[in-house]
């Protein structure tokens, strides 16, 4: 009970985000998807239409020619596909192409979300008092808002052209068909273009007002944040992640101490071990990185970008890797092995060992 009297105040984590769109609960707005698709239509209206209207004056001419031998013959079917072709084709382009965009703005705002929980049954959505409430909330009024907005724009764009344009519309008549058809597309699309490009910024606020109230809803209380964290702490999964980056980071501290050995022992393909030799500070060798097979030729490649000597004693890498932990001393058996190669590499080097 105390928690729903909770004041929330915390931004949700991504796991409650991740929780939220499996149920579907995502910032979308349908407006900014219709709207998208409306500016392309509106961009292509004067070319469809001429296209369009090219192919049904060719249609019309072309039936009005049409002989009764045609007819009989059994071309009239051809003849009429020929004609309304460029007609067909305008329109599965224009619809192929709002289909597209309209599938590729969906999935811009919510990205791929596949879930049936939105079509389960819900039943206080037929409860009057939450209807109620409903009809008084923030959105409800919001969207009476945006309603107002959109007839107004979508208003005012027709009523600009048409007042714009009247002589013109006026003499229409006096025009050749594929001329008139053509003065029509580009009218149109002046209409929608306006209507458009204006429900286009409601849709942008439409859709950051979505956005803060998705995030509004999914804010949480304190104990809420508490008790996630209890359950993310025991998560399996969790854990298996951050041994994951735990065991990286260490890899990665271990590569960079590399450049720091004095030599890199090999076995040559599948082990490689890293030593150190500070007599100053410590009685024997320490073991600065090991590891097998791809790691071992990380160890070799860091090695050589450092030139550090590499020394090929399978035996002795063998050992050195089963037996020495990371950052340990060398055991006093292997003191004479390890010994052998300190000294081949100091002489190397012309230092004293």
């Amino acid at each position: 009970m105390a928690e729903h009297t909770q004041e929330r105040t915390e931004q949700a984590t991504p796991r409650k985000k991740q929780q939220a769109r499996r149920r579907g609960t995502v910032a979308r707005s349908a407006d900014l998807t219709s709207s998208s698709v409306l500016v392309a239509i509106a961009l292509l209206a004067p070319a469809v239409f001429s296209i369009i209207g090219s192919g049904l004056i060719a249609g019309m001419r072309g039936g009005l020619t049409l002989d009764a031998v045609s007819v009989q013959s059994g071309d009239l079917a051809n003849h009429l596909w020929r004609s309304f072709q460029p007609t067909l084709v305008g329109l599965v382009a224009i619809a192929g192409i709002a289909l597209v965009l309209g599938l590729g703005i969906n999935f811009a705002q919510v990205g791929f979300t596949p879930t049936a929980e939105p079509l389960n049954p819900d039943f206080s959505r037929i409860n009057p008092v939450e209807g109620f409430k409903r009809l008084l909330s923030r959105r409800a009024l919001f969207d009476l808002g945006k309603s107002l907005a959109k007839f107004i724009v979508i208003a005012y764009a027709a009523y600009s052209e048409v007042s714009n344009n009247w002589d013109a519309m006026l003499n229409l008549g006096a025009l050749p068909p594929t001329q008139g058809i053509a003065w029509c597309g580009a009218f149109l699309g002046a209409v929608l273009m306006k209507a458009a490009f204006a429900w286009f910024v409601i849709a942008v606020v439409d859709y950051w007002f979505q956005k803060k109230q998705t995030d509004r809803m999914l804010m949480m209380s304190r104990d809420e944040l508490k008790r996630e964290m209890r359950e993310t702490e025991t998560s399996p999964e969790l854990r298996q992640e951050m041994h994951r980056r735990r065991q990286r980071m260490a890899r990665a501290r271990m590569m960079s101490n590399v450049k720091k050995a004095d030599v890199v022992i090999t076995n040559p393909t599948e082990y490689a071990v890293a030593l150190l030799y500070e007599p100053s500070k410590r009685a024997a060798p320490v073991v600065l990185a090991k590891g097998r097979h791809l790691v071992a030729e990380r160890i070799r490649q860091e090695a050589k970008k450092h030139r550090v000597p590499i020394v090929p004693n399978p035996p002795l890498a063998r050992s050195l890797y089963e037996e020495v932990d990371l950052g340990e001393m060398i055991p006093a058996k292997l003191f004479q092995a390890v010994a052998e190669v300190l000294a081949y590499v100091f002489k190397q080097k012309g230092k004293k060992f």
